[in-house]
């Protein structure tokens, strides 16, 4: 097919492009934005939520690892859901994740929040500056993979240099003497108890994970096999131990209520570094965070859903390719739709509640269906560099589908009714969807992937 052949001969994306695509996918909205929250839910103790997040995610790693190992998938997770669970499961995921693709405005509006520390006008126009960025961003998206990954790398190098430089110089000045006990600030360690350090945990799964968004540019990459699984691995590692470290400076300089008050990282990085690397802080750290990911979020759709949309899945006019590569019809619908969010002021945390919950659940259903690669592609499997004997990969599979339920539970338990009801109407909605289509006839998969 004459689209699949413009992504084939796409294979541009090395090793550091895929790290700066996934460290800038993890970096964002997680500990400029959510780890605000996650303070409210446990204290101080933010540090060790965010290392209990990132076991969660790595163990929600390990299919990602296993499948691109063997294969090389055309179409992202949803070329994966096709050959392991089946082609009904695998619009329905296209269908939800349509539905749930709606809390791109919360990286948009803490982009805002931290440029409005440095510019107070952009305060005063919240809702306007957001919108503005949520433009440019999708406005780069239209120019294809290549336009969006010289734009991530600029941005990843900044953004790294400016969490180093927060974590050197709030470190020194962290209230060690009390920090674990329950003196410090006269607030406890874990200020609701550890029902409240697993709930912030489960919910930064969201700041620890986003590694395994470049499944999405396999076609891309020239490489796949090797480089996602390593990149993958290496960026959640690091990743994970550099928040530790930020989340420590987070609780142990500022009494939490404080920083609470604010909304922000912003108040806490003024108190500790000098007034140049501050700046640097907000634009290169905490502006360049958001806007990494929020890049990567958008581009990282457009290959499932064109795939799909080819298969029959949606309207053909909303997968057709532009001469960049972009499924142009889905670009505008999407931004429209998260454009459209910002402007009807709806929360966008309760939204991307939302879609964690949705990620969570479909991830359950995809982690138990990789247990059949070795029988699906036995040469290749055993060819793996990370092949593993099945009572093994059974254990690991298990653990993962295990974590990814637990984290939906304790998701679940920090939403209000009407999320959860809009969350089981979504499920509900999408699987009538994706099986009325199938029955119709309308739906014609073609083979997405190769193996390696």
């Amino acid at each position: 097919m004459a689209q699949q052949q413009t992504y084939q001969d796409q294979r541009t994306l090395g090793r550091m492009d895929l790290m700066s695509i996934a460290v800038g996918q993890i970096i964002g909205a997680g500990v400029m934005v959510m780890s605000i929250a996650a303070l409210n839910m446990t204290g101080r103790s933010v540090n060790i939520a965010f290392m209990v997040a990132a076991v969660f995610t790595i163990f929600s790693t390990f299919p990602t690892i296993f499948v691109s190992s063997v294969i090389r998938l055309k179409g992202g997770i949803y070329t994966q859901n096709i050959v392991f669970v089946g082609e009904t499961y695998a619009g329905f995921t296209q269908y939800v994740g349509l539905l749930g693709a709606v809390s791109l405005g919360m990286f948009a509006i803490g982009l805002t929040s931290y440029l409005g520390m440095l510019i107070p006008i952009v305060r005063n126009y919240e809702l306007a500056f957001s919108i503005i960025f949520l433009t440019v961003f999708f406005i780069l998206n239209y120019f294809g993979t290549q336009w969006m990954a010289k734009v991530q790398k600029f941005m990843f190098y900044f953004l790294v240099a400016a969490l180093i430089i927060f974590t050197i110089f709030g470190l020194p000045k962290v209230h060690w003497n009390g920090y674990f006990g329950n003196e410090l600030f006269n607030e406890p360690l874990f200020s609701k108890g550890m029902i409240g350090l697993f709930e912030a945990a489960a919910y930064l799964t969201f700041a620890t994970g986003g590694a395994t968004v470049i499944v999405s540019f396999s076609a891309e990459a020239v490489n796949p096999q090797k480089d996602i699984p390593f990149v993958v691995i290496t960026a959640t590692i690091a990743v994970a131990f550099l928040y530790g470290l930020m989340a420590t400076v987070i609780g142990g300089i500022l009494p939490a209520d404080e920083v609470l008050a604010v909304g922000n990282l912003a108040p806490i990085a003024k108190l500790i570094l000098p007034t140049p690397l501050y700046y640097f802080f907000i634009i290169g750290g905490a502006c360049f965070a958001l806007g990494t990911t929020l890049n990567s979020s958008i581009a990282s759709a457009f290959r499932p859903f064109s795939t799909a949309a080819a298969d029959g899945w949606f309207p053909m006019w909303l997968g057709k390719l532009n001469k960049y590569g972009v499924p142009t019809g889905y670009l505008v619908l999407r931004y429209l739709v998260n454009a459209t969010v910002l402007a009807f002021g709806l929360n966008v945390s309760e939204l991307g509640k939302w879609s964690l919950i949705i990620g969570n659940v479909t991830g359950f259903v995809t982690a138990l269906s990789i247990i059949r690669i070795p029988k699906l592609f036995p040469e290749a499997w055993e060819k793996s560099p990370f092949h593993v004997s099945n009572g093994i990969l059974t254990l690991m599979l298990g653990a993962t589908a295990l974590t990814l339920g637990i984290q939906a539970f304790l998701n679940l338990r920090g939403l209000n009714m009407y999320i959860i009801t809009v969350n089981i109407i979504t499920f509900i909605v999408s699987w009538g969807i994706a099986t009325f289509m199938v029955k119709t006839g309308r739906v014609h998969t073609q083979p997405s992937y190769e193996l390696s």
